[in-house]
């Protein structure tokens, strides 16, 4: 299936969250100092970057965000509350 130029980048913008969550729980869990969680934080909270401006483009494109708008938000808010637990 050939998907336009449109679909691809808000593909990759709803699936870079997960990166994002990548990076900050490699920060949280194997680097382990207090630097690497403060940079754990911050990566967490860029994540919330790309599906927010999404779904503020699909609100104003009258869209649905779809499964990766609900992927991006889960995914975000699960680490979110696990990250809390661990390092909170």
């Amino acid at each position: 299936m050939n998907k336009t130029r449109t679909q691809a980048v808000a593909d990759n913008l709803w699936g870079s969250t997960a990166l994002f969550v990548c990076a900050a729980f490699i920060s949280f869990i194997f680097i382990h100092t207090e630097n690497a969680t403060t940079a754990g934080w911050i990566l967490y909270s860029c994540g919330w970057i790309p599906p927010t401006g999404m779904a503020l483009w699909c609100l104003a494109k009258r869209q649905s965000p779809g499964a990766g708008g609900a992927f991006s938000f889960t995914l975000l808010i699960v680490a979110g509350l696990l990250f809390w637990l661990n390092h909170g």
